[in-house]
């Protein structure tokens, strides 16, 4: 997890890439045309001792090798076709291959790397001249999911082989046809996704190319696209294949009615027949309910139909759909409970072009007859089955709620969620905070006072925790005890929705004393106009100090932290030292937002006090000694954090010490705080590293332009006036970092301009600032070194593509 960061630590190749890549390519091209110029003259096989050498490097296989010859494989490959994929084929035969150690998702961030992209590519090279050895390898590995996001998969790998339009294989149609009955004989579901990806002719469908030999003609003139009849060709085989796959499960009948619109006339009837004739012989309701609601959403909705479904396609659908109702009641309604919003069936809507409100209506009115049937039939062992079944149970409590009327039947369904002889206790729960919720006031305080004095503190807890997130239960929390109140503040879900500014300030209080500052931000974040000053400023302290908890599931975002900010700064009572502080403290989370550190730049502009501190923060002394006392911080974990936001304030601050309202810069003032600055840190023994800092941050203060005088005046007096050779290298520093990342697709090109850039900035100030003239032509000289080398490294990739 750390490999990234093996440059840092010196664990790097003894030989570079380029000379690595170099070698292997030399290997490649000895073992494609080394026997026509050596074996005659020499009597030597060079393709067998390239073989062996490939079977030397990678034999027995192992993760390790795998990840170190990664980037290398795919040449390794094409240097040995044979070896290559009988060192794979004897690994697959092991009880525990190591092929399988680069089939794992790929790591997020930047510096996440692709373990398996060296194997796939490798695989790739040598589909085009060996498909039945590499596929009969990518169906074994695609047999193994991979939870990620990144195409580059063993699975589409084989796709791309087998495309009906653009196949990246020389192998001719029969070949391909064969092959793909080979892989769905040995392996069905892997084989099941390849053909079903070629049954959606009519959509548009995206192409993906895979990597190709470089010096072998395996590819020549292949994988650019079929004609139209060898395509039509390879995808009716495809289509026998699929009418007379064996044992179809509800999955594989599920990608089949995705794709029924796309199969020719004559084949869709076969493909609703078949569902049908599934659907009478399955035993598995819930089996049957999976696939009727694929259909619904895709045939029989609004939506589904948005495309212009044929009346025949959409009465197939229907008679499908049909015999595919399941006998089990519960089962048969579960589909109206699964979400909190459900698209109905376009014959459930009354007029044409219903609204968002039309339809809401009409599932709402699904919903209660489907609870009134499942209520009246199994009463609540009917309630548990359905929440058992997958439904949602705030949504099942919610329609319950209309259906259960009567102090007494209420109170009884209450009980029964609060004390289940069986059931999913969570969704009973969602089941309760439902039913609750759908209450009037009125109804549901006298229900909740009742059940609490018949119930312990642990049931007690559960009922308020399932009751609307408000005053009022809140009120009752209080009444039931300490016990009760720890419990439900630490444990309870807010809900985002308007409260007024007394329920703010309660729950903030509630919720910060119960350490979940985050959960209260979250319930605040909606209107911060409502939230009073000082319960604004606690929150927001609290936010920065507090480590979540494990019920904390609200982090702060950075634009939100920003906003609070911004409402607080200005306010009453609130003072530039207290936003400064608060800035401090989130100065990560406001690198790139509106509200920044404004206050805290003035702060540090008006007292070089500050500067120090957080220099002395960020750097420990040259000479290693300690510290006064005050100074350090015990906690290591807070010591480092206090350390890199010390760090990240010293590179964002920009604002120049002696500037007035006007923007006008007191020089003298600006001296005075520069000069106090370096007194400090000589004295604390940070000479060096204060000088390079305030180098940095003066380079900082106006963006490099020709049009405006840069560096300014006031910045050019001080360097000049310090002549600092540390201050000096900071600037240096500074400029080149401004430029932030870049590649050297256009070789020197702009590295070029750049110097010309400085060198003519450095000419303007050489008589009244020779100093300043002397770093900005050290920058230019720096930037004509950087456009050589990338000129040479831009060679080099010509060269070695």
């Amino acid at each position: 997890d750390r490999r990234w960061t093996a440059g840092a630590y010196g664990k790097v190749r003894n030989h570079s890439a380029a000379l690595r890549r170099g070698v292997c390519e030399t290997l490649v091209i000895l073992s494609v045309h080394g026997n026509d110029l050596f074996r005659e003259w020499l009597g030597v096989e060079v393709e067998a001792h390239v073989s062996a050498l490939i079977r030397k490097l990678l034999a027995p296989l192992t993760p390790e090798k795998l990840l170190s010859h990664n980037d290398d494989l795919p040449r390794y490959a094409e240097a040995a076709p044979n070896t290559f994929l009988q060192v794979i084929e004897e690994d697959l035969r092991q009880s525990s291959p190591a092929v399988f150690a680069v089939l794992k998702p790929v790591e997020a961030g930047i510096f996440g790397g692709y373990p398996r992209t060296g194997l796939l590519w490798a695989l790739e090279c040598l589909a085009w001249r060996h498909p039945a050895r590499v596929c009969a390898i990518l169906g074994r590995l695609s047999r193994t999911a991979i939870a990620d996001n990144w195409v580059h998969k063993p699975i589409n790998s084989l796709k791309a082989i087998f495309s009906s339009w653009l196949p990246q294989t020389s192998a001719g149609l029969e070949e391909r046809v064969r092959g793909l009955k080979a892989l769905g004989d040995r392996y069905a579901d892997v084989g099941w996704q390849v053909c079903v990806d070629q049954l959606s002719a009519g959509r548009s469908q995206i192409g993906h190319t895979s990597y190709r030999p470089r010096w072998r003609s395996d590819a020549t003139g292949a994988g650019r696209g079929v004609t139209d009849r060898e395509r039509w060709k390879f995808i009716r085989c495809v289509l026998d294949m699929v009418d007379d796959w064996p044992n179809l499960d509800v999955h594989k009948l599920g990608d089949l009615v995705d794709r029924v619109l796309w199969l020719p006339t004559d084949r869709q009837a076969r493909a609703w027949d078949r569902i049908v004739s599934w659907g009478q012989s399955e035993a598995d309701d819930r089996a049957k309910a999976l696939l009727r609601e694929r259909i619904r959403q895709g045939y029989l909705t609004r939506f589904g139909q948005f495309g212009g479904l044929s009346a025949v396609m959409i009465e197939s659908a229907r008679k499908a759909y049909e015999s595919l109702e399941p006998r089990d009641l519960v089962i048969r309604h579960q589909w109206l409970f699964t979400d909190h919003w459900i698209e109905p069936s376009a014959e459930h809507l009354e007029i044409p072009d219903p609204s968002f409100k039309d339809r809401q209506k009409a599932i709402r009115d699904l919903q209660r007859e489907a609870i009134v049937e499942i209520w009246e039939g199994k009463r609540f062992e009917g309630v548990t089955a359905l929440v058992d079944v997958g439904a949602n149970g705030d949504m099942v409590g919610f329609s319950l709620a209309g259906v259960i009327s009567g102090r007494d039947a209420r109170m009884g369904f209450l009980r029964r969620c609060l004390h289940p002889s069986e059931g999913p206790v969570g969704e009973l729960n969602a089941c309760m905070q439902g039913f609750l919720r759908a209450l009037t006031e009125e109804e549901r305080g006298p229900l909740v006072s009742a059940l609490i004095e018949s119930s312990d503190s642990q049931r007690t807890a559960r009922l308020l925790l399932c009751s609307p997130f408000r005053w009022h239960t809140w009120r009752q929390v209080t009444r039931c005890g300490r016990e009760v109140a720890d419990r439900y503040w630490g444990e309870v879900v807010p809900r985002w929705e308007s409260h007024d500014e007394r329920e703010l300030m309660e729950l903030i209080d509630r919720l910060v004393d119960a350490k979940r500052p985050n959960a209260a931000f979250w319930v605040a974040n909606r209107d911060w106009s409502l939230v009073e000053t000082s319960r604004l400023k606690r929150l927001l302290l609290a936010v920065a100090t507090t480590k979540p908890g494990p019920t904390d599931h609200y982090p702060p975002k950075a634009y939100d932290i920003s906003r609070a900010l911004e409402c607080l700064d200005g306010r009453t009572g609130v003072s530039v030292e207290d936003m400064a502080s608060l800035e401090f403290l989130y100065i990560s989370a406001l690198d790139d937002e509106k509200h920044g550190v404004p206050n805290l730049e003035k702060q540090i502009a008006s007292f070089a006090t500050l500067f120090f501190q957080a220099l002395a923060l960020a750097y420990g002394r040259r000479d290693k000694k300690d510290d006064p006392p005050d100074w350090r911080i015990d906690d290591r974990k807070r010591a480092v954090a206090v350390a890199k936001s010390a760090q990240r304030l010293l590179y964002r601050f920009r604002r120049l010490p002696g500037t007035q309202d006007d923007g006008i810069v007191d020089l003298e003032t600006l001296v005075s705080w520069i000069t106090e600055v370096r007194e400090l840190c000589a004295q604390h023994d940070r000479i060096a590293i204060g000088d390079q800092m305030i180098g940095q941050f003066l380079s900082r203060i106006d963006p490099v332009s020709e049009d405006v005088p840069w560096p300014r005046a006031e910045v050019c007096e001080v360097l000049e006036k310090t002549a600092s050779t540390e201050m000096g290298l900071g600037f240096r520093v500074g400029v080149y970092n401004s430029r932030g990342v870049h590649d050297g697709a256009d070789h020197g090109e702009p590295e070029r301009r750049l110097s010309a850039r400085f060198r003519k900035i450095a000419r303007q100030h050489t008589f009244a600032y020779p100093f300043v003239a002397s770093l900005l032509e050290e920058i230019a000289t720096e930037y004509d070194e950087e456009a050589k080398w990338h000129d040479t490294q831009g060679e080099i990739r010509k060269r070695l593509r």
